[in-house]
């Protein structure tokens, strides 16, 4: 079972809206920034940089929103992970440019 540790008003929304999209079933820890829950030793072993999002995918642990959609699109086959290589590269490109240029700006 996938589990999504991060609350909807942090990053951990995106990761929200692609299982959404995707409609695969998870557990969510509604867990803030900077909470309790996240300054935990447990915590820390699932991401040393104790931020939210993480998923834990069977045991298979990720952090970072952007990696973690992308791995999510990827691993269900959705349209919302190109197959061909060149569209792959774009998607990339654009998920990489939202993260330096645009993201900062919102934040």
């Amino acid at each position: 079972m996938l589990r999504i540790y991060g609350a909807a008003k942090s990053r951990a929304l995106r990761v929200l809206w692609m299982v959404g999209e995707l409609g695969i079933a998870y557990d969510h820890k509604d867990w803030l920034p900077r909470s309790p829950e996240t300054r935990s030793p447990e915590f820390h072993a699932l991401n040393p940089n104790y931020r939210v999002p993480v998923i834990d995918d069977d045991g298979f642990v990720l952090y970072e929103s952007m990696a973690i959609n992308l791995y999510l699109a990827r691993k269900h086959r959705s349209p919302l992970y190109p197959s061909d290589p060149k569209q792959e590269a774009l998607c990339w490109q654009w998920s990489i440019w939202e993260i330096d240029r645009l993201d900062r700006q919102l934040v």
